[in-house]
């Protein structure tokens, strides 16, 4: 018996070293290269220089990708909105027909003058009637007057428009025409301009050789004041050739006779009226001379014409 205890003990023992032996050996922790490529980022505390290295090839492979769904975003956003336009164009048409078929339907379109303003041609008036009813409407509905009123001043010869609906089918278009007041000459080139010095493109100067001319660099557009003061000076009108514009500061006046007069730079306006009253007086815009100098205040110069400096030409309403 004590040597089967012995044999028990001794047994024991020996399954009890064994856990032991287990704790005390130290089990080595796993390689890095073993592990999951995350979990090596997050034990390493991060992304090294090393790890965010892109190949060109993976570069290349991205932006192809990129522009690829950039070109597909713009082509699907420029369907999409051509595909609305359409809806909401044949909508508008549908009302647009029906509001025609129960009433609206546009009947006349009448155009003319506002009231004191010269007349129209019928050319014109057809010009502007080509620009009120939109393509593809019917009804007077579809005539706002604010975008009619756009449309007929875009012309180039008309001033002002007044646009009024007359329901439930017509509409009064008055059109009040820009003026033509006289003709610029400028770069060899003559045409025709209104009462603010804007060229009116649509007129021939051929057709408005009554007006006045004015020729120089900048001379249409600084010409209102002067020409707006020769209303007022009828003597100095009918002697009136051109008003030329000197170095883009002055005038010269160009009379019929062939006489210059050099106005000052300030108060042109008031050379011209003393120069009425020069001619009411003393028939100066008669007499043959070359140059009439004005440009120094409250003095006049006056250079008599070459022919008559040798005595062989007499004073045109005496000495």
């Amino acid at each position: 018996m004590p040597a089967v205890r012995g044999a028990r003990r001794s047994g024991r023992n020996q399954h009890a070293d064994h856990p032991r032996s287990r704790r005390g050996k130290a089990v080595p922790p796993p390689s890095m290269s073993s592990m999951p490529r995350l979990a090596q980022i997050k034990l390493s505390g991060g992304l090294a220089p090393d790890d965010v290295k892109v190949s060109g090839k993976s570069l290349m492979l991205a932006l192809t990708g990129a522009v690829f769904f950039l070109g597909a975003g713009v082509a699907g956003a420029a369907w999409l909105g051509s595909s609305l336009f359409d809806v909401r164009e044949a909508f508008a048409r549908a009302a647009d027909g029906a509001a025609a078929n129960v009433g609206f339907a546009i009947d006349e379109i009448e155009v003319s003058t506002i009231e004191g303003a010269s007349a129209i041609s019928p050319a014109r008036a057809a010009e502007v009637r080509a620009l009120i009813v939109p393509e593809g409407r019917q009804s007077i509905l579809a005539l706002n007057p604010a975008d009619v009123k756009t449309r007929v001043e875009s012309l180039d010869w008309v001033q002002g428009v007044r646009v009024r609906r007359l329901w439930p089918n017509d509409m009064l278009i008055e059109v009040e025409r820009r003026q033509e007041y006289a003709r610029w000459q400028e770069d060899g080139e003559i045409s025709v301009i209104d009462a603010n010095g804007e060229r009116l493109l649509t007129e021939r100067a051929a057709d408005h050789a009554h007006l006045p001319l004015v020729v120089g660099q900048g001379a249409g557009p600084a010409s209102p004041p002067m020409l707006a003061a020769l209303e007022s000076l009828p003597q100095v009108r009918a002697h009136l050739r051109a008003l030329v514009r000197v170095g883009d500061r002055r005038w010269n006046v160009e009379l019929t006779s062939g006489t210059t007069v050099a106005l000052p730079e300030e108060h042109p306006e008031a050379a011209l009226a003393q120069l009425e009253q020069l001619q009411t007086e003393h028939a100066l815009l008669d007499r043959p001379l070359a140059q009439i100098d004005m440009r120094v205040p409250n003095r006049v110069a006056i250079r008599v014409h070459p022919v008559l400096a040798g005595g062989l030409r007499p004073l045109l309403g005496g000495a």
